[in-house]
């Protein structure tokens, strides 16, 4: 899992990061403040951009979280700034860093995961990463690159996929 999953989490994470950098730039060379994307939306009824970077980091950290057995650091959800999420994306990152392999060894499939929302419910580990914490991370990280991508920033998929680690074949 800690390869597959939680290492995954963090190089999404990382080109997330780096799609917001762009959208700096991009607002930069059209001289508008680029904070005001951070409340922007893809529908009147979804969450805005700073929710979207905020519940991508809290997935990958609670996810690192339940599955090493190693508690999550809180965070306060106030970022109105791209330099807030860009540090949003930092905690979250620096806390996954502090885990290594070992921290997973001892998760088993059937091992199960006890959920804040809904209250009382859990879920076995395979469910909770594959069924829940997974698509709920892409889903949101997809979802923010959308928001950028519908306000004019000239970010494509190798930013959503970030540099692959190619070899001679």
């Amino acid at each position: 899992m800690f390869y597959l999953v939680i290492r995954q989490f963090a190089r999404t994470l990382k080109n997330l990061d780096a799609c917001l950098a762009k959208a700096e730039k991009y607002a930069a060379s059209r001289n508008f403040d680029v904070n005001n994307m951070v409340q922007a939306r893809l529908a009147p009824d979804m969450l805005p951009f700073a929710a979207q970077i905020r519940i991508a980091c809290d997935n990958a950290k609670m996810a690192a979280a339940n599955l090493s057995g190693k508690p999550a650091p809180k965070h306060e959800d106030t970022e109105t700034t791209f330099e807030e999420l860009h540090a949003r994306i930092g905690k979250a990152l620096a806390f996954i860093d502090t885990l290594s392999e070992a921290d997973f060894a001892k998760v088993t499939p059937e091992q199960t995961i006890k959920l804040q929302f809904p209250a009382g419910k859990a879920l076995r580990a395979n469910d909770y990463i594959v069924g829940r914490q997974i698509p709920n991370f892409y889903f949101h990280v997809a979802t923010a690159y959308d928001i950028l991508r519908a306000n004019g920033v000239d970010v494509g998929k190798g930013d959503y996929l970030g540099e692959l680690p190619l070899i001679d074949a």
